[in-house]
């Protein structure tokens, strides 16, 4: 169930029924064109997930982000550094948007900001989310539309069917699988912390689900996210057919191995940061802004 909810400056207090946060000018999370490698995925249609982006570096893609509005995206905090273990300059990245097929695309939207999470420390895995600014605003389109954030400390998802997409390698051997030109989805359950941390125990990790992340896959392994997958989201439709962006794909051991699924970032944990992130930004350009709730 849905909880009120205080964010920033704002006090908003809300129905039962109202379960997701939308940060965009148009309605967010629904996909207006669905008909119908991460690995064990498949092709996903065209503008089946119109907010799923493409961080490109040196002309390639690099890392998975989401559009949550027409100027911010989010993504994970280690797709913005650097094998220095330093955070990027905008210049060094581009974020491409609006295409389920990305080879040979040329038209990458340039940034303005990037703004990691304050308390995430390159190299770390907690607290791996950032925020990307681009240096115009977006145009909406029926392939590019903004997805659904889950409220601030909404419930945990689990046992729910996830879907995580994005264009990574379609196996955790790099000679067998290659990188997706065109966006790969895969469905996964939401599998609680408790089990999770058993799982990874069991395989003699000593991996520890801390509560800011989740974990989606399965005991016998078969669907994951994997490398070049970072950043990406994975989501969860509501009843209304609305689709949150609840999980950020974080880490993990290999990739779709038995009892190890992949790590995400809760986003929920951090839905306050990422609103009082964009509202400060907003305030300093003058622009008045309030997040909508559906």
């Amino acid at each position: 169930m849905c909880r009120s909810l205080l964010i920033a400056s704002f006090v908003l207090f809300l129905d039962e029924i109202m379960c997701y946060i939308n940060l965009a000018d148009v309605e967010c999370g629904v996909d207006v064109a669905r008909t119908a490698r991460i690995v064990g995925g498949v092709d996903s249609l065209p503008a089946e997930f119109p907010w799923t982006a493409s961080i490109w570096r040196q002309g390639t893609h690099q890392c998975g982000a989401t559009v949550i509005n027409d100027r911010w995206l989010l993504t994970a905090g280690h797709c913005v550094c650097s094998v220095f273990d330093e955070f990027y300059r905008t210049k060094q990245l581009s974020v491409v948007v609006g295409y389920t097929d990305i080879s040979s695309r040329d038209d990458s939207e340039p940034l303005s900001k990037i703004i990691p999470h304050p308390d995430y420390q390159c190299n770390k895995k907690s607290n791996d989310v950032a925020l990307l600014k681009t240096a115009r605003r977006l145009q909406w389109s029926s392939e590019l539309r903004p997805a659904c954030l889950p409220k601030f400390l909404s419930e945990d998802f689990s046992g729910s069917l996830a879907t995580v997409a994005g264009w990574g390698f379609t196996d955790e051997n790099r000679n067998e699988g290659d990188r997706s030109n065109i966006l790969q989805k895969t469905e996964v359950t939401v599998v609680t912390n408790d089990q999770c941390n058993q799982w990874y125990q069991s395989q003699g990790s000593k991996v520890k689900i801390i509560p800011t992340q989740m974990c989606a896959g399965y005991e016998n392994g078969g669907r994951d996210s994997c490398w070049a997958d970072s950043g990406g989201p994975l989501m969860v439709r509501d009843d209304k057919k609305h689709t949150m962006v609840v999980g950020v794909v974080s880490t993990g051991s290999g990739c779709a191995r038995p009892k190890l699924p992949g790590v995400y970032t809760r986003v929920s944990r951090y839905t306050d940061w990422i609103v009082q992130s964009i509202s400060n930004e907003n305030s300093r350009s003058g622009l008045s802004w309030y997040p909508r709730f559906g």
